[in-house]
């Protein structure tokens, strides 16, 4: 019997299946239209997980929706109409939109399978946020669970405990329009980046800056009791601009202009200081976890947990004794969460780890396509890694296209591009010429975990989000000798570890290290602003268009044809 958990409508929409003991599978809407953050109900996720595992009424045991549907249009529909002219423009958008939102979840589900409705389940938000949270830690009952995000069913932070009796408990919630997250997402906004999806680049930019206006932000959000001020932003009232005329009087022209030195450095400066924002509201926001749960140990999810930076800046000022993020703590892994729930309401009981690779695997995903129209294969599976090893030292730049994909945005080897961190050629070749990545975002190393202490220093409270790139770390200043391009301006990586012996970058680290090289360079296998690739077409058209040559499968090493 199948539990699902679908996630969808707002952003990212996902969909999760598991049977509860050997059967995973999460994947996203954006995998197959090539949409990036597609956020329609998610059709071909679903008629893909028919397909594969025959999926009908009789087999499946419960359908879990992330979040209450009329709850979370309610109300932002009462928030609105309480001062109808004022909130016009938003009033009029979300009224406009009813047809296409959540409350039809059930229509556009039976649209691709015949569910009788007795067997649907809707989670509440923020709770699918924590659920998924708790897959990734051995005992729930030593963690309290916050989730921090825009907001889900009016709701925008949220702490939690869940315990192995079973009993969930909310210990307190802040509600809309108070969100540290679309706080964050303004600045976004006004930077110039797309929000809920540029904020990563606000992070990265807040390195280059001091936080010199803080005091004019902490007038726009109140660090302590985690309330806006209402009168710098539009986010509440109209949805075409989230900031308003005060926040341009403040701060000047919104837009970021890097061709100008000057205003490079004021916009980095903004950043910074939002970054201090984000960082001493979330601090609060823990202290308040601590105090509500007497849990010393935190789950942090929700999209606002995405921000690695604010991530290892926090485990400085030891406020707790771990903290935990998720692989994908955003809305596209509560599919996960509310797979958790179904599971929970039909047995009593929570789904076990998951890992980091719950992704369809390759070959289910490409049956049928025919490899040798598209790639020349270059070497067996039997000498891959030494034919990988030698492209690497050779100064060429690798895709990877292995196994099963990851959860979350971020590429964990699986669905990865690489090249040898210790190359400045090829790290310069792959950052600015095939990612076209702006110069103030960062690279991200990789290496094996018993080599991180060598290279790199961090807080033991944050080490477990090693391995899914979820924090920053230090770096040490044997890193400084060989491996300078992968170090950020504020001395500062997002590193990933390796230490599954059976994966193949494992052992491709072991082999690179016959040539002296530890640390490879990790991006995710995909052209900017679209999603990772999903399927060998994918694989192909963005090899073609990066002017890459070479990819790792499973079964070998290929070449693609330039047809």
């Amino acid at each position: 019997m199948f539990y699902i958990g679908i996630s969808a409508y707002y952003h990212e929409s996902s969909i999760f299946l598991t049977d509860g003991i050997n059967i995973n599978c999460f994947i996203k809407e954006e995998y197959f239209t090539r949409i990036k953050g597609d956020k329609s109900f998610p059709k071909r996720c679903l008629e893909f997980l028919k397909k594969k595992y025959s999926l009908n009424e009789s087999n499946i045991k419960s359908v879990c929706f992330y979040e209450k549907p009329f709850k979370s249009w309610w109300e932002i529909f009462i928030y609105s109409i309480k001062k109808p002219l004022e909130n016009k423009k938003l009033l009029t958008h979300h009224l406009k939109n009813f047809n296409t939102g959540s409350i039809f979840f059930y229509t556009h589900l039976n649209e691709v399978i015949k569910i009788s409705k007795d067997k649907i389940l809707y989670s509440s938000h923020h709770l699918s946020h924590c659920l998924y949270g708790s897959l990734y830690v051995d005992n729930i009952d030593d963690y309290a669970f916050v989730s921090c995000d825009g907001v889900g069913e009016g709701e925008t932070m949220t702490i939690y405990t869940i315990n192995s009796e079973n009993l969930i408990k909310k210990h307190w919630t802040n509600f809309y329009p108070n969100s540290i997250g679309l706080f964050y997402s303004t600045i976004t906004d006004f930077l110039g980046f797309d929000t809920n999806e540029g904020e990563f680049k606000v992070m990265s930019l807040s390195s280059y800056g001091n936080p010199i206006y803080e005091k004019e932000m902490e007038k726009i959000f109140d660090c302590e009791q985690l309330k806006i001020n209402s009168s710098y932003f539009e986010f509440q009232k109209n949805p075409e601009r989230s900031f308003s005329e005060i926040i341009i009087k403040i701060f000047g022209k919104p837009y970021l202009n890097l061709g100008i030195k000057e205003n490079f450095q004021k916009y980095s400066n903004i950043a910074s200081s939002a970054q201090l924002i984000l960082k001493k509201s979330v601090k609060n926001l823990i202290l308040k976890a601590k105090q509500l749960t007497g849990k010393n140990k935190i789950v942090l999810t929700g999209g606002v947990a995405l921000n690695c930076k604010m991530i290892h800046e926090l485990s400085k000022q030891n406020i707790f004794e771990e903290l935990i993020v998720p692989p994908s703590p955003g809305d596209s892994g509560s599919a996960i969460g509310a797979a958790n729930f179904s599971y929970f309401y039909e047995n009593n009981k929570f789904l076990k780890h998951i890992g980091l690779f719950p992704g369809p695997d390759k070959e289910d995903i490409n049956k049928g396509f025919k490899l040798s129209e598209f790639f020349e294969k270059i070497s067996q599976k039997e000498n891959s890694l030494e034919i990988a090893s030698n492209l690497i030292i050779k100064g060429h730049i690798l895709t990877t296209y292995i196994d099963k994909m990851e959860t979350g945005p971020r590429a964990l080897g699986n669905t990865s591009i690489i090249c040898n961190a210790k190359d400045k050629l090829a790290v310069e070749n792959l950052n600015n010429r095939i990612k076209k990545r702006e110069f103030y975002q960062p690279l991200a190393p990789m290496l094996l975990k018993e080599k991180f202490e060598r290279y790199f220093s961090i807080q033991n409270s944050i080490k477990k989000n090693l391995y899914s790139m979820g924090t920053l770390c230090e770096a040490k200043e044997e890193l400084k000798n060989d491996y300078l391009p992968v170090i950020h301006t504020d001395n500062t990586c997002r590193t990933q570890v390796i230490d599954d012996e059976n994966s193949f970058i494992f052992k491709l680290l072991k082999k690179l290290e016959e040539n002296n090289v530890n640390i490879l360079v990790n991006t995710s296998f995909n052209i900017s602003k679209d999603p990772m690739v999903f399927d060998l077409f994918d694989v192909y058209t963005n090899m073609i268009r990066m002017n890459i040559e070479y990819v790792v499968m499973n079964n070998g090493i290929f070449k693609v044809k330039k047809i």
